[in-house]
């Protein structure tokens, strides 16, 4: 008699899951909170565990403080980033006008500012004390060169690029002026209104990378 050979078939709730993904969304919120409020050093597992409602064992099994710092920062730029694979980023540097595309990317990377400043801050002054944080910063950093590289590009093709810059000073200024630091430094401490900060930030770039008849 031929044996028969059973399938083990894997059982998957949808309940289970939705629940596992809102516990892990709480515990990575509640680690942003904590690592803005308390810094890297001073921000503990207990902490985490408490400000999301949960065990010490459940945030480890989102990760350890590097993870959930890594993960805190990605929710922070759920609402656009200045990855290629971005989707905003991407139609923005598709606008066929320097102008309206300088105009539109100050203001995408004035909110990512809002968003990523005070988390950008933590990993500014932990990144020497954590090697994980360090290579962060790192990335962090190549990313926003990147993308000023290809904002330039994406602007030179529309409009003209100031002459007498070269390209890679040019970046360099660019990558400057996306520092989050400089959103958190006029808002955050000069007072600043987000709409104050969005309209000096395109004046800024307008001015510096464009020949002044394609700046007005």
């Amino acid at each position: 008699m031929a044996s028969v050979k059973k399938t083990q078939r894997t059982y998957r709730s949808p309940l289970r899951e939705e629940a596992a993904r809102r516990t892990r969304e709480a515990v990575v919120d509640a680690a942003g909170e904590v690592f803005v409020d308390e810094g890297y050093a001073g921000a503990t597992i207990e902490q985490i565990a408490a400000r999301a409602g949960v065990s010490r064992q459940t945030v480890f099994g989102v990760g350890g403080k590097a993870q959930l710092f890594a993960s805190a920062r990605r929710r922070a730029a759920e609402g656009g980033s200045v990855s290629a694979n971005d989707e905003g980023f991407r139609r923005i540097l598709a606008i066929p006008d320097a102008h309206r595309l300088l105009e539109e990317f100050a203001a995408f990377t004035a909110a990512i500012s809002q968003r990523l400043g005070p988390l950008q801050r933590v990993l500014e002054q932990a990144a020497a004390s954590d090697p994980e944080l360090t290579q962060l910063l790192e990335a962090a950093q190549e990313e926003l060169l990147e993308c000023a590289r290809g904002v330039l590009g994406a602007a030179a093709v529309a409009g003209s690029l100031r002459r007498g810059v070269p390209s890679g000073i040019a970046a360099d200024m660019l990558w400057l002026q996306i520092q989050p630091a400089n959103y958190r430094l006029l808002v955050g401490e000069r007072g600043w209104s987000h709409r104050a900060f969005e309209q000096w930030h395109a004046a800024a770039m307008i001015a510096t990378l464009l020949e002044p008849g394609e700046a007005g």
